[in-house]
């Protein structure tokens, strides 16, 4: 985040870039919830693990919240509340109290990104420990009920289909922004560009001549309808000798070239 503040990167492209960031976070570790292991008596090895247990929502939760602390200290809170709510909210459904029709009523309202087929899996595959109570399979059906009446429903008027896993691609087009460049609050000669040229220089690559009396603009040229009269007056049209203006406009000269029709195509031509 440093190097693109210092590089002046454009802050709605940077937003759209940590978007699909938190995007495949969001994707990734949500997916590798609800599908490892397909059932909760499924053997267990070291790439075989089930993640739907309240210690890994204790993990997941606490580890969300560091980049969650992050994102707003660089300003994208926004874009993290959007784009990670669903693995937020499967890691609260996880280590949150779950033990009666109270508890999973709550998790209904606060878990409202997750459809019916995601809440289903979580709960259908959590594995309880030894001091927690297990919840019946009625309870889970209520649960159940509820999300297709609620966020099954709202999913489907935002034209989204209703599965178990995250998509891999973010459905939000990629777009540039029209402002907002460095290159439209940038005045004069950037600091660091004279050192960064140097080394061309000395090649002879290249060659910097600064223009003291400019006005520094660095878009002056980049549109069609630019305004000259903020560009100061060069040191070569404050001259006091006398000599005209020339016009703002090159005259047009039609020139016509008068060739011999005979010979090889190599004869000189006259210009008039």
């Amino acid at each position: 985040m440093a190097l693109l503040r210092r590089c002046r990167v454009n802050a709605a492209l940077t937003i759209q870039l940590f978007s699909q960031l938190f995007h495949f976070v969001n994707m990734w570790a949500f997916n590798k919830v609800v599908t490892f292991p397909t059932s909760p008596h499924a053997q267990q090895g070291p790439h075989n693990i089930c993640y739907c247990t309240k210690a890994w929502g204790i993990r997941l939760k606490t580890r969300l919240a560091r980049l969650e602390a992050w994102a707003e200290r660089q300003g994208l809170e926004l874009a993290a509340d959007c784009h990670l709510a669903r693995i937020i909210q499967a890691a609260h459904l996880l280590q949150a109290p779950k033990y009666n029709a109270e508890d999973l009523s709550t998790l209904s309202s606060t878990c409202f990104k997750l459809n019916s087929l995601q809440l289903r899996a979580l709960l259908s595959m959590y594995q309880s420990t030894p001091e927690e109570p297990r919840f019946p399979q009625e309870l889970i059906e209520n649960v159940v009920r509820v999300a297709e009446n609620v966020a099954d429903e709202l999913a489907r008027s935002d034209g989204r289909e209703i599965r178990l896993e995250e998509d891999a691609e973010l459905q939000l087009p990629f777009l540039l922004p029209e402002d907002g460049y460095s290159c439209d609050v940038v005045r004069g000669v950037p600091q660091g560009l004279a050192e960064f040229l140097a080394p061309l220089q000395q090649a002879g690559l290249c060659r910097m001549t600064t223009q003291p009396t400019s006005s520094g603009l660095w878009t002056i040229y980049m549109t069609h309808d630019h305004n000259t009269s903020v560009r100061s007056p060069s040191s070569m049209s404050n001259r006091s000798d006398g000599a005209r203006c020339l016009p703002s406009h090159p005259e047009v000269h039609v020139i016509k070239l008068h060739k011999s029709a005979s010979g090889m195509g190599l004869s000189i031509v006259a210009a008039k």
